[in-house]
Parts: C-alpha cells; sequence; structure tokens
C-alpha cells in the first residue's frame, strides 16, 4: 500500500496540522495552568481538558504513525544537501519520540498520581483508563512529572526548529517545503 508521492498523503496532512495545533494547545494550557493566577475550580477544569486533549493527541500519534507507515513521505528535494536532510531525519524521528513521550508521560503521571483523579475524555461517559500497577505512587509519578516537564521543554524546542528550517529552507535557498505539507491549490 505504500506509494511514492511528491508531497504527503491527504491523511497525514491533516493529522500534521491537527496535531501541530493541539500541541500549540498543550503548551499554552500547560504553561496556564500551572502558572496562573485563577480560582482552585477552574484549574481543575483545565487539568481536565489538558488531559482529554492528551488522550486525543496520543490517538493522533499512533494514527499518524500508522499513516506514516502505510504512505510513504515523499524525499526531500534534491537541492537539499545530504547532511540537512539527515538532520531532517534525526529532527522528525526526535519529534515523533516527543510526540508519544510527552502525553505517554502525562498518562503515567495521572495514573501514578496519590489523588486518583479519572481522566474523561470530551465527555463523562468516555473514562479513560489509568495505567494498571502504579497507581497512587508517588515515586513514579515525581519521575513522569519530571520526563512530562523536560519532555514539553524539548518538544517547544524542536517544533521552533522544525517551524525555523522550514522558513529558512524558503529565505536561504529557495525551497517551499510547506506545500509538500499543505493543500493543493
Amino acid at each position: 500500500m505504500k506509494t511514492e508521492l511528491s508531497r504527503y498523503h491527504g491523511l497525514a496532512i491533516v493529522l500534521h496540522w491537527a496535531m501541530a495545533l493541539g500541541l500549540l494547545f498543550m503548551i499554552g494550557s500547560g504553561l496556564y495552568m500551572v502558572n496562573a493566577d485563577i480560582p482552585k475550580a477552574d484549574q481543575f477544569k483545565l487539568y481536565q481538558i489538558h488531559k482529554a486533549a492528551g488522550v486525543v493527541i496520543l490517538l493522533a500519534f499512533i494514527l499518524r504513525l500508522l499513516t506514516r507507515t502505510l504512505f510513504k513521505p515523499p524525499p526531500l528535494p534534491a537541492s537539499i544537501p545530504q547532511a540537512e536532510q539527515r538532520l531532517a531525519k534525526l529532527g522528525h524521528v526526535g519529534l515523533y519520540f516527543l510526540m508519544f513521550l510527552v502525553p505517554f508521560s502525562g498518562w503515567v503521571m495521572v495514573s501514578a498520581s496519590p489523588f486518583g483523579l479519572p481522566t474523561f475524555v470530551f465527555v463523562d461517559w468516555i473514562k479513560w483508563p489509568h495505567i494498571p500497577g502504579i497507581a497512587r505512587n508517588k515515586e513514579i509519578e515525581s519521575l513522569a512529572n519530571s520526563v512530562h516537564w523536560y519532555g514539553f521543554i524539548a518538544v517547544t524546542v524542536f517544533v521552533v526548529t522544525h517551524i525555523g528550517a522550514v522558513v529558512w529552507h524558503r529565505k536561504k535557498q529557495g525551497t517551499n517545503l510547506l506545500e509538500r505539507m499543505w493543500w493543493k491549490k
């Protein structure tokens, strides 16, 4: 089912941009919910929305990985030097790793929390399960919290670098990489 394309498959494009918006939301909501001076009830609601969105991002990541397996991404243009192509591949591997690690560490953190609060995905009747065997484990929760925090920093750096590389190739080399990950006109 693998096909050779000059651009990414339509599902890959939708997932790319949906996850990009999702990651921006997660970064903003995460920073706001832990730093803003807001009432505890509002903070709790924001935590619940953040957790639910994290579940959706984790599921979208799995779909994205499956899509990438089924539909081969287009090769980078020959105008991009081999060393930069290798860096791009490493950057994508890093982004994929972080797109799994950050929401997974959040799931571990919630599952190990001493509070044991459930995670509902957007409606009260879709309850996301906790990871078995780690309930109320402060050591695991603390480790997952650190992984989540440093993962957030790393994913932010990778996303900024990813965007910067697209802009740099456009401005310095005249190579428009965005048209490979955008809808046709």
